[in-house]
């Protein structure tokens, strides 16, 4: 069998499958599942992809059809396992379809803000990650190499990055339309990374509210808060900061907050980007704040007509790199070559 044809892509988005069960797939760190992976012969090689829309297991086998389901779930622990099994709107591509699917999600074509300026960077750090972990081979490196190549030009045919569309400015957008532009105490963002900054910095062309961030990460808090113009928040410290803001926002991986503090007051709004989500713990001790998460932001981004056109260049582009990786053509510079 083919490189081509022996890899497949696994998975479920927002499009199917419900957040709370999204949150259980991603819950379990993919540094430690990429190695599980291969040694239980789930798979020959594998990338985790996991983001605010979607959760996906990429890789090479022999298997085909359902055969490839069922090798992953026996693979993995058990209950996580069994999860993948029973989990509604699961997936599978294989061969150029399974090219075609990653292609379009790193393009942003299949994201739930089509065109968002985070995905390109994601794909590649899964990627990134997998090679680390021991998990990207030749297959692997030709897959995710050529549908980057791909959705970067695609990208550029159809004019995605201009304006920053992302889960962050959606964000934003619908947290000043939900508090319709009430006088605020200052904002509170949990995170540092790419939808961090996207909500910030369309926050920041809205208004000139006080805006803080606190992070896991302290030796990347104070570069970050530096590069967006907020003010730094020990993490140690962000507890205390939820008191005094208007509105929290979080934009972290890994699961629930802990949070058992109540007292009076706290924020208006809740705004929780996570997979997993991580301000439940909140939600229950500020019952009367307003609660936003990605299912609710998913029912506010409908695709607009104005973005069939650019939709539709971006297609086109991936069609003419589609043809090159079944064809196995070798570029000038001499990089990918595939099929093999």
């Amino acid at each position: 069998m083919s490189t081509s044809q022996s890899i497949f892509c696994v998975g479920v988005d927002h499009h199917a499958t419900p957040l709370r069960i999204r949150e259980i797939l991603a819950s379990s760190a993919p540094e430690r599942w990429i190695p599980h992976l291969i040694e239980y012969r789930g798979a020959d090689e594998v990338v985790f992809l996991s983001t605010c829309n979607r959760v996906e297991i990429y890789g090479r086998t022999e298997r085909r059809g359902l055969e490839i389901l069922s090798a992953l779930a026996q693979a993995l622990p058990h209950e996580l396992g069994k999860n993948w099994r029973d989990a509604c709107g699961v997936y599978l591509h294989e061969g150029i379809s399974c090219w075609r699917h990653l292609a379009e999600v790193a393009s942003g074509l299949r994201s739930m803000v089509v065109g968002e300026s985070e995905i390109l960077a994601q794909v590649r750090q899964a990627y990134g990650a997998s090679h680390e972990a021991g998990g990207a081979g030749k297959a692997m490196h030709a897959l995710f190499q050529s549908s980057l190549r791909a959705a970067k030009a695609a990208r550029a045919a159809a004019g995605f990055g201009k304006g920053d569309a992302s889960v962050g400015k959606l964000a934003s957008e619908a947290m000043d339309e939900i508090l319709e532009g009430k006088e605020r105490r200052p904002l509170l963002v949990l995170g540092s990374g790419l939808t961090a900054r996207s909500f910030i910095l369309a926050e920041k062309s809205f208004s000139n509210r006080p805006i803080w961030v606190s992070s896991r990460s302290e030796d990347r808090l104070k570069q970050f808060a530096q590069d967006v113009g907020a003010e730094a928040v020990h993490w140690s410290d962000w507890p205390r900061a939820v008191k005094a803001a208007s509105v929290v926002v979080s934009a972290l991986a890994g699961g629930e907050l802990p949070w058992s503090d109540c007292g009076n007051g706290g924020p208006e709004l809740l705004l929780d980007l996570g997979v997993p989500r991580t301000l439940t713990g909140l939600r229950r001790s500020f019952p009367q704040s307003k609660w936003v998460d990605l299912e609710e932001l998913a029912r506010r981004s409908e695709v607009k007509p104005s973005s069939l056109q650019a939709i539709h260049r971006a297609e086109e582009v991936l069609r003419k790199h589609e043809e090159s990786y079944v064809l196995g053509r070798v570029r000038r510079d001499g990089s990918m070559v595939f099929g093999e």
